[in-house]
């Protein structure tokens, strides 16, 4: 499946003259991930990472694109050794490079050797930055060049370059080329781009750069353009209409119905639910997945469970605000309640426990009450699979892992008992 869709987005990307894409990353989905990154994750397991990346990058070179993968957490714990002393710095970084989090990467990039890779590296904000060059030179020569026997070119991500050619050249950029990362990725539009190539260039001329770093730099970028970055290797087949191919959406879609998780056992509290009961979906108030949308990112969730449940309410909620009186008042009547979470595992905040708290003391106030049946409960996970790690006792839990439309079908498939959750927990 993963070497299909690496496929299909080869194809696509092929066919419109696109060579090179920034995926996939290499992470664990482990404490070192912000929530909101967690969906780019595989999993936790170094093995499940490794095998779907090397699936994914497959897929993409079989149409002519090649693939440049990152990982966050190999900056993150190379960039703690500038506080080192040279003395030990070859030996933390090999006790590094034992973690979990660098497996994936030392397997990847040992199958892929002249492939291309993000190498995280925050030299600028270090108060010295010419140390860090250093330091992440080392590591880059010990755990990509000999441990991983990486060939290929490395990448450097910078979104703010000083316009001044002198501070510049004791700056970032410059020192990135001097810690032996091979090209640096300008996160900007056009004209800041072009300011500062200026910049760079001007900066080079007050810091001399030693010439077998150039030399090096470009027989490796050199090698990586002939093997992967052939334009007319990526646009032998090329043909707008491709766009057009259901491949992609049809490949999308059975990935999405694939990964949804069931996190209880039983059956979906929904099934057998009557279709004139009330069910009241709380969603909570989350960026706009695409800007030019102005819908609740949620609206396909309540689309998909009304065509069950016609008198469905969708509410939103904001974790600062709570449950307030128009959701207490919805609740009481509801015979049934979706419950949606997202990103919000990176600290069980205040807010969300007395959230939750809240919304348990009204459905349980709510039975209570003389003649009524139990209220039917299902919290789903939109995003980080870590949101439902703690049990919402007498609750049924689903995970879809991300908000999109196609995820977000997918979930209400199995919410309504349309299809069986066949997606394997990460965590």
């Amino acid at each position: 499946m993963t070497s299909r869709i690496g496929q299909a987005i080869g194809k696509n990307l092929a066919s419109i003259g696109i060579n090179w894409i920034f995926t996939p990353t290499l992470d664990l989905l482990s404490a070192f991930i912000e929530p909101l990154d967690a969906s780019q994750t595989f999993g936790r397991s170094p093995g499940m990472v490794s095998t779907h990346a090397l699936a994914l990058i497959q897929g993409l070179e079989s149409e002519g694109v090649s693939a440049c993968t990152n990982a966050h957490p190999a900056g993150a714990l190379l960039e703690i050794f500038t506080y080192r002393s040279a003395v030990e710095l070859e030996d933390d970084i090999h006790d590094q490079a034992q973690l979990p989090e660098f497996a994936p990467i030392a397997s990847v990039l040992a199958t892929c050797p002249y492939a291309s890779t993000q190498f995280g590296s925050a030299i600028h904000e270090f108060p010295d930055p010419a140390r860090s060059a250093h330091v992440i030179r080392t590591a880059s020569d010990l755990i990509l060049r000999d441990q991983c026997q990486f060939q290929g070119p490395t990448v450097s991500s910078f979104t703010e370059i000083p316009e001044d050619a002198t501070v510049c050249a004791t700056h970032s950029p410059l020192l990135t080329f001097l810690s032996g990362i091979d090209m640096v990725k300008l996160q900007k539009d056009s004209a800041a781009q072009e300011a500062s190539i200026s910049t760079l260039k001007a900066a080079m001329g007050l810091e001399t750069l030693p010439p077998i770093l150039i030399q090096t730099a470009a027989a490796r970028v050199s090698a990586f353009k002939s093997s992967y970055l052939t334009w007319e290797k990526a646009l032998a087949t090329g043909q707008p209409d491709l766009l057009s191919l259901p491949d992609l959406g049809v490949l999308t879609q059975e990935a999405y119905r694939a990964s949804v998780t069931a996190v209880s056992r039983a059956p979906t509290p929904l099934r057998d639910l009557a279709r004139t009961s009330m069910l009241v979906l709380l969603t909570p108030t989350v960026p706009q997945r695409n800007a030019h949308s102005p819908s609740d990112p949620f609206e396909p969730l309540g689309r998909a469970l009304s065509r069950a449940f016609p008198r469905l309410r969708h509410v939103p909620y904001t974790l600062s605000a709570g449950l307030v009186n128009t959701h207490v008042t919805f609740l009481q009547r509801a015979t049934a309640v979706v419950f949606v979470l997202c990103n919000t595992s990176s600290a069980m905040s205040e807010s969300q426990d007395e959230m939750v708290r809240a919304l348990q003391s009204t459905l349980r106030a709510r039975d209570a009450m003389p003649g009524q049946e139990r209220t039917r409960k299902v919290v789903a996970g939109a995003g980080d699979p870590r949101d439902l790690r703690d049990p919402f006792t007498g609750w049924w839990g689903v995970l879809c892992y991300e908000y999109s439309r196609g995820a977000l079908e997918a979930v209400a498939e199995v919410m309504l008992g349309e299809r069986e959750a066949t997606g394997t927990l990460p965590v």
